[in-house]
């Protein structure tokens, strides 16, 4: 081999990776929690659900098991397949929930000598007959840009049916943003249904939105919780508050680092997008990030023609970014002809309405760039009504030293700056004067508590039954003070030993709605008493209350209800025309109208039968108006109340009718005596007793009816003899003897 030579060769090695037991398995089944339905007489083995597990090791071995049982073994899980399957031939009960917690089980997977890898509990609920769809998400989250597509789908929202129904979709905006989004009606996928600008303050930057599923036909119907958040898109750029700067009158001679003017741009973006940093394209000046401009040279006013001018840009932290750029000059200068400058041109503090003496109002700051002395004083000399004085050295404003009344919203003051002309000895000694408004604002002192001027004049109604959300009254609270202090919100007040509030109100507007569906004939009565708060938004704040009665108006919502399922009686059959028969008595929960009753009456047996009878529609007297001629009569009465629309409910009459009574009576012997009595027995003597009773016979008919189709039947007439036996003990004729 030569020196310095070097070979290599290359191979492919393949290495397998050898799969080791080690993770449990762990449950597929969606959505959960897990639930299932059972028909209410299904037999046993009917499966109602089936567990399904994974696990990724490639060995394992997964068997499923109940680990504990809420439904007294009515349920068995198949190990293998993991099948529910029903137990026992008892009927299921209408919604009644049974809970099984099972698990899952790799039993290739050895935790130690008693124990195998396994899931979690997880609990299965069966509800026996029917129950609501489920979603498969407990809630839904979302989040776009603002530039989304209108039409363009943003999530699917999906439930299940346990009747395998076809699923119709609903949404609901909670707050702001109706109208914003929309649904499919069958899909279950949620759209945009107008364009979004996170710029607009209109609209919110997090939608709360509630989604329906009901199942057709069945009704049955169960919500969720969506929730869309829009993000900020950097579609705006920075602007600035004007199109180019000026800073006049700049001394040459000023230090580095001298601030000069202040630049402001603002950007209509939300965080990053509109964080704004500054660039300037002349290095004699820097600019930070404040936007304040300073000197990085030594400027010279005779080298720039008077006045330097370059390029301010203001770029946003966007992903790309974006810029807005304005225009700056600076005027140097190099002579005494600068006139003091106020820090700002309109001063606008605020002074408390019953602010004393000596109390401070502002401090106007004016400086001259020539660096001469500065003295302050009011335009002629004082104030338009001298509630005001200023120290003429450090330009504080005060209120006078005498009590005064501040009687005004604002008052405004002329204040005036004058330099001495110190800075150039062999200068310019021309004195030079500046002014500025200063705008004192009376703010108002929150004294006065909200009114309720038309509280006494509150007498709201409510139907029962009105669905919650439901409109009431408006009530409204004026304060007479101004600014916050004036500025009213609303509240329910709580009732004492009452849960929740039945009634809420819009703390801007002061429309009151209910909280609540009302039932009149309930817990809550014909009247309901509530009580609005107005409190102010002052400092400490002030309130003021109402409280009013909400009449709860009635609504036909009650059926009549008779005070027998049904009803027998016997009618002699020598009743004369027009006797009363038997009274029917319904009673209705409703109030006037909707409670009052009116009774009809029918013959679905034998339309005939009302040729005998009829009824009294208000006091529900059955009376007869023909004579009788059968043994039985089968009738049905009908109580309406008169509500809009009526409700009615009906009963079964049956009438039997008895013979008269045209047997005659029986004595108990044929012959009496013969009787012995004495000549001289006084008056009123008792000779002897004689007894007779009354023949009783009944007759009735009695059927037999096989089971057979057409069922056949045959009828025989039955006598019975009602015999007498000594049953009743004596009766005195007197409750009281009186023996003289």
């Amino acid at each position: 081999m030569a020196a310095g030579l070097k070979y290599t060769d290359n191979q492919r090695v393949i290495i397998h990776v050898k799969d080791v037991n080690d993770e449990p398995p762990y449950f597929i089944n969606r959505p959960l929690p897990m639930q299932a339905v059972v028909q209410l007489n299904a037999p046993p083995n009917t499966p109602v659900f089936t567990l399904q597990a994974r696990d990724p090791d490639t060995d394992h071995n997964i068997h499923y098991f109940i680990v504990r049982d809420r439904t007294g073994g009515r349920f068995e899980v198949d190990e293998r397949s993991g099948v529910v399957r029903t137990r026992g031939t008892d009927l299921f009960q209408l919604d009644m929930e049974y809970v099984l917690y099972v698990k899952a089980e790799d039993q290739n997977g050895k935790v130690d000598d008693r124990r195998f890898q396994s899931t979690p509990e997880e609990r299965l609920s069966i509800v026996g007959g029917k129950r609501a769809p489920q979603f498969y998400m407990p809630s839904y989250e979302a989040e776009i840009p603002e530039n989304q597509k209108k039409d363009s789908d943003i999530i699917s929202v999906k439930a299940k049916s346990f009747a395998d129904r076809e699923i119709r979709y609903t949404l609901k905006a909670q707050g702001q943003g109706a109208g914003t989004f929309n649904i499919g009606p069958t899909s279950g996928i949620v759209k945009l249904a107008k364009e979004l600008d996170f710029e607009d303050l209109r609209q919110p930057h997090v939608y709360s939105l509630v989604v329906t599923a009901t199942e057709d036909s069945g009704g049955f119907s169960t919500s969720v919780e969506l929730t869309i958040r829009v993000t900020d898109v950097n579609d705006n750029a920075p602007k600035f508050e004007l199109p180019d700067y000026q800073a006049h009158n700049v001394d040459e001679d000023i230090p580095l680092g001298t601030s000069i003017l202040k630049v402001k741009a603002m950007d209509a973006d939300s965080g990053a997008n509109a964080e704004i940093e500054y660039l300037v394209s002349d290095d004699h000046f820097a600019v930070d990030s404040n936007g304040i401009i300073v000197n990085n040279k030594q400027l010279d006013a005779d080298n720039n023609n008077a006045y330097y001018e370059f390029v301010v840009t203001a770029k946003d932290k966007g992903e790309p970014a974006k810029t807005g750029t304005a225009t700056v000059r600076v005027y140097t200068k190099n002579k005494n002809d600068e006139e003091p400058k106020f820090s700002q041109q309109v001063y606008t503090p605020n002074v408390d309405e019953n602010a004393g003496p000596n109390t401070l109002v502002t401090t106007v700051v004016a400086s001259d760039k020539d660096g001469d002395n500065v003295r302050f004083g009011f335009v002629g000399g004082g104030t338009s009504s001298g509630q005001f004085v200023i120290e003429e050295i450090t330009g504080v404003i005060r209120l006078h030293s005498k009590a005064i009344s501040l009687d005004r919203d604002k008052y405004e003051l002329n204040v005036t700056a004058m330099d001495d002309g110190s800075c150039c000895v062999n200068g310019d000694a021309t004195i030079h004067t500046s002014t500025a408004v200063v705008v004192v604002f009376i703010t108002d002192v929150n004294d006065n508590k909200p009114v309720f001027k038309d509280c006494g004049t509150y007498y709201p109604k409510v139907e029962e039954g009105a669905p919650n959300g439901s409109p009431v009254i408006k009530v409204q609270a004026t304060d007479e003070d101004k600014g916050v202090n004036g500025q009213v919100k609303y509240s329910i007040v709580q009732q004492p030993n009452q849960k929740g509030t039945k009634f809420t109100v819009d703390e801007e507007t002061g429309e009151v709605s209910t909280n609540k569906v009302f039932d009149r004939e309930g817990d809550d009565g014909k009247f309901v008493s509530v009580t609005v708060k107005a409190t102010d938004q002052g400092e400490p704040s002030l309130e003021g209350v109402c409280s009013f009665t909400v009449e709860i108006t009635d609504v036909n919502d009650n059926p009549p209800l008779f005070d027998r399922q049904k009803y027998v009686e016997n009618v002699k059959q020598d009743a004369s025309i027009g006797t009363n028969i038997l009274r029917v008595s319904a009673s209705d929960e409703d109030a006037d109208n909707n409670g009052a009753i009116v009774y009809t009456l029918s013959a679905p047996h034998s339309p005939n039968d009302l040729d005998y009878f009829e009824i009294q529609p208000e006091s529900g007297w059955i009376v007869l108006k023909k004579p009788l001629d059968r043994e039985r009569y089968r009738l049905k009465v009908y109580a309406s109340d008169k509500g809009d629309p009526p409700s009615t409910a009906d009963v079964d009459v049956e009438l039997d009718v008895v013979d008269r009574n045209n047997k005659p009576p029986i004595w108990d012997r044929t012959i009496y005596g013969p009787i012995h009595i004495r000549e001289n027995v006084t008056v009123g003597t008792v000779v002897t007793s004689v007894k007779a009773r009354l023949r009783e016979t009944y007759k009735l008919e009695a059927m037999a009816q096989d089971k057979g189709y057409p069922p056949l039947s045959r009828t025989v007439e039955v006598q019975i003899d009602v015999v007498d036996r000594a049953n009743n003990p004596p009766v005195w004729d007197n409750t009281f003897y009186a023996i003289f």
